[in-house]
Order: structure tokens, then C-alpha cells, then sequence
């Protein structure tokens, strides 16, 4: 078995399902552009559906393009047509899309790059990816890098202590490390037109540092200052 089936098989297995728990179609909802009923939409990475089965549930024809088993196995129950391919790889599809998920992927991948060109092979012209990324220098993130000399992100509690645990600089999935700065770059040297840009703020661990985050961390200090303030972000491109 390759390095990334190995891997998305076995440690990524039982995280994927924790993922479930936490994505939701709240997610995109309110990025997404206005679809046509005959939109296709293509859900690259997609782990277990979460995300875009609200999609299929709506009448939309949605595909998943994901090398979890485990996953694909759950793809299928919830009618999403699966696309079993591994995206470090080139796509070799016919098909046309009119929007792209690009969610929480492109730091997983060692070339971001050849994985937007591939995308875009794949996207209609006038077409949508909708990208979500964690911005890993956050003031939270940076405080932690300094003191710690850990680069696994406190987000990642959101998987449970004893997982957290498990992470080590040696297999942590994320291996790409994002600011909002990077994003564009590569958007501009894609020639796509960012149409929707949404920060969203760091959150604090405890009680106490979750009362002073939330005395400076708000809608406008988190747009005004995203380098410090936003610890992911979502955004809405055109080709």
C-alpha cells in the first residue's frame, strides 16, 4: 500500500470520523454562490461527506473524491457519487464541474500548487472553489510556537486529549502552514478572482483565556488584523 493510502487507512481512520462530527454544511452555506439545479459539484478530499450531503439532500449531483475506505464506504450511503482517487496525483477526469470544496485540504499535501492545477482542469470556466484553510500564526499559535517549540495547532484538542497526545511533529498531518497573505499569493498566480473572504477568530483553551480572547477577538479586530487574530479561513474564488 503507498504512503498516503497507508496513511488516510490507518492513523487519519479514526480522525476522519471525529472531522464528521465537527463539519457541517454551516460550514459553506453562506460562501456559497447561487446554484442552478443542474450545478455539479465536486468535493476533493471530502473524508465522510459531511460537508456536501446536505448538497445531495437539496437535488444537487455531488461528487466525492476521497482514498479513505472507511469514508468512501460512508460516501455511498449518503448517495454521494465517489470519485476514488489520490489528489496527490493527477485527476484524470472527463467530467466538468461548476463548483470545487477545496475544504481543510491544501494543507495535507506537499504541492498545493499541482493540486489547484488540477482542480482547475476540472472547473468550468466561470466556475467556483470554495478553499478553507487554517492560519497557523495566529497570536495564540505564536505564543505556543515560542514557549512550547511545538508546531501542533490547540485547535487539534477538538479531537479528545489522548489523540491530541498522539501528535508529533513526525506525523502530524498538516504539513503546509498557511497566512492569509500565501492564500492570495497563490490565488494571484492562478488568476482567480477572490469574489468572498471570511476570517474566522482564534478561540481560547480554558476559562480564562477564552474571557480575554473574547474581550479583543471580534468581527472587526479579527478582519483588521488577521495575521494575529484569524486562526482559519474560507474563501469564495472564480475562474
Amino acid at each position: 500500500m503507498e504512503g498516503s493510502k497507508k496513511y488516510y487507512n490507518s492513523f487519519y481512520k479514526k480522525l476522519s470520523r471525529l472531522d464528521e462530527r465537527g463539519n457541517t454544511f454551516d460550514k459553506i452555506k453562506f460562501i456559497l454562490p447561487k446554484l442552478k439545479s443542474e450545478a455539479k459539484i465536486i468535493d476533493i478530499g471530502c473524508g465522510h461527506g459531511s460537508v456536501s450531503h446536505e448538497l445531495v439532500k437539496q437535488g444537487y449531483q455531488v461528487y466525492g473524491m476521497e482514498i479513505n475506505e472507511d469514508a468512501i464506504k460512508s460516501l455511498k450511503k449518503k448517495k454521494i457519487n465517489v470519485i476514488k482517487c489520490d489528489i496527490t496525483k493527477p485527476f484524470n477526469l472527463e467530467k466538468q464541474f461548476d463548483i470545487v470544496l477545496l475544504l481543510d485540504v491544501l494543507e495535507h499535501v506537499f504541492d498545493p500548487l499541482s493540486l489547484i492545477n488540477e482542480v482547475l482542469k476540472i472547473l468550468k470556466v466561470g466556475g467556483y472553489i470554495i478553499i478553507s484553510v487554517p492560519l497557523y500564526f495566529d497570536l495564540i499559535d505564536r505564543i505556543r510556537i515560542l514557549f512550547t517549540g511545538s508546531i501542533i495547532s490547540y485547535d487539534n484538542l477538538c479531537y479528545g486529549k489522548a489523540n491530541y497526545i498522539k501528535f508529533r511533529s513526525y506525523n502530524y498531518d498538516h504539513i503546509r502552514f498557511f497566512r492569509p497573505k500565501d492564500i492570495f499569493e497563490i490565488c494571484k498566480s492562478f488568476k482567480l478572482h477572490i469574489e468572498m473572504i471570511k476570517y474566522n477568530p482564534i478561540f481560547g483553551i480554558g476559562r480564562l483565556s477564552a474571557f480575554f480572547v473574547k474581550l479583543f477577538v471580534n468581527k472587526i479586530t479579527t478582519n483588521l488584523w488577521p495575521n494575529l487574530l484569524a486562526h482559519s479561513m474560507i474563501l469564495r474564488v472564480k475562474k
